[in-house]
């Protein structure tokens, strides 16, 4: 498979027509001589494998554009921050387009837009080579399967079976990071141009923002800035100026420095909920109905179960156990493959939520705890689970 995304790479990511046709990314390429060679991911399974591989594909277009460009930062500081986050921003390819993703770890998991991968259940994801200029090879290509979208924010979740090297996560930030007038650094693709940095400030944060672009309406918390997104900088991240990531580049607006990125609130947001899996779907017409309620198995607790998706299965679940200082809680199944994704905890039993444990890339293993302060079932704050610590 890492062979039939590479070669969509070189075809669509590294073509200078093909990059010039594409004034948006996520939208689909015209169809010309020089795009016939696009390959889709499902459709040639008898090039997945990387046998034969040759340095031709990995050298044409992209190998001399990174050993003939190198970045250009304003300071020690701006240097810095690029020579520590730039290797875990990924180029997210698909047969049609490119993008950025943020590494974020959480159990391997990338950070991109929805547009970026909208369609695709599997994707190719470049990460940059470990000497500044040289020459991508074969093991900075990557396999990822996107677990969670939301449309609607223009959020997605990758998860990466392996990541080559010791990449570090981006750390996320939170909302009180976002200040007017603050310094902000974003590093990206802008049409193919791999790992450009570059750095700004925050014009306005703009909270319930609605745009419309040619998948449908969004509607968003978003960060404006004058730091420029192009085609290619889509799902890259917008970064403090201390390091940590506060937003997603995702789209510009017509005028001058009219660039905006979908902020870290609505991000952990949507790392807390279940968002809509991939691949399962819910059908339009489904209402969620009650499968269950009575006694659980071993007698001990009150159990309700609910079926969201209408497959028969039950995929939402509450437990109220007889032993009074045992907590309430719920239990969510969100990509429906049977297994506990999101648990809540009313520890007190006072009806309000107090804490709650999440697998954001269906793993079966915790990576974010959430706090609740006011009681309600999206937490208020996201921390990076810790295994052995006691919460």
């Amino acid at each position: 498979m890492k062979r039939a995304v590479l070669s969509a790479f070189i075809a669509v990511a590294l073509t200078d027509t093909a990059l010039a046709q594409a004034d948006l990314v996520g939208k689909a390429l015209p169809a010309s001589p020089e795009n016939a060679n696009i390959l889709s991911l499902e459709s040639t399974p008898e090039l997945y494998d990387m046998g034969g591989l040759g340095n031709s594909l990995v050298t044409k277009y992209v190998g001399a554009k990174l050993a003939d460009a190198p970045y250009v930062s304003r300071g020690r500081h701006d240097s810095e921050i690029y020579r520590l986050l730039s290797p875990s921003v990924v180029i997210v390819v698909t047969d049609t387009s490119i993008g950025s993703g943020s590494y974020i770890g959480f159990g391997d998991a990338v950070l991109t837009n929805w547009h970026v991968v909208k369609g695709f259940q599997k994707v190719g994801l470049l990460f940059k080579p470990p000497t500044e200029g040289s020459k991508p090879s074969e093991a900075d290509f990557e396999i990822a399967q996107v677990v969670k979208i939301d449309p609607g924010h223009d959020l997605a979740l990758l998860r990466l079976a392996s990541v080559p090297r010791d990449v570090k996560p981006i750390v996320l930030g939170s909302e009180s990071d976002i200040q007017v007038g603050a310094d902000v650094h974003a590093i990206g693709h802008p049409t193919g141009e791999a790992w450009t940095y570059t750095k700004g400030f925050i014009s306005q944060y703009r909270k319930d923002y609605e745009w419309r672009d040619e998948e449908g309406s969004h509607k968003a918390s978003v960060i404006q800035t004058q730091t420029p997104i192009n085609p290619g900088n889509s799902g890259g991240p917008l970064l403090s100026d201390d390091g940590k990531l506060i937003g997603v580049n995702a789209f510009k607006a017509k005028g001058e420095a009219l660039n905006f990125a979908i902020s870290i609130a609505d991000v952990q947001a949507f790392l807390a909920k279940a968002g809509q899996p991939i691949p399962a779907k819910a059908p339009a017409t489904c209402k969620s109905v009650k499968l269950y309620e009575g006694r659980d198995r071993q007698n001990t607790a009150l159990l309700v179960q609910f079926d969201t998706n209408c497959d028969g299965k039950a995929d939402y679940s509450f437990v109220t156990p007889d032993d009074l200082t045992k907590p309430i809680s719920a239990h969510l199944d969100a990509n429906f493959d049977g297994k506990t994704d999101i648990s809540v905890e009313d520890r007190n039993r006072d009806q309000k939520w107090d804490i709650s444990f999440h697998d954001v890339d269906f793993n079966g293993k915790i990576d974010l705890v959430g706090y609740h302060p006011d009681g309600k079932l999206t937490p208020s704050r996201l921390d990076k689970y810790i295994p052995g610590t006691r919460y």
